[in-house]
């Protein structure tokens, strides 16, 4: 892995702060373009429906 040798902020003028900002947005824009879709669907947690630690109000207890 290759080291990077990066300027401090306080030697750098506002123009290049604002620009290495800009390059790092423009980056994780393009990333999340570029990502490949998440696929909505069930996920299964390893848990029974009677084992379930959070419940709402309409799930009524089994007896």
């Amino acid at each position: 892995m290759k080291n990077l040798k990066l300027a401090s902020p306080s030697e750098m003028s506002a123009s290049a702060r604002a620009g290495e900002i800009a390059a790092i947005l423009a980056a994780t824009i393009v990333r999340t373009l570029s990502a490949p879709e998440a696929t909505e669907g069930a996920v299964c947690l390893g848990f029974l429906p009677d084992q379930r630690v959070h419940t709402t109000p309409y799930q009524q207890e089994k007896l």
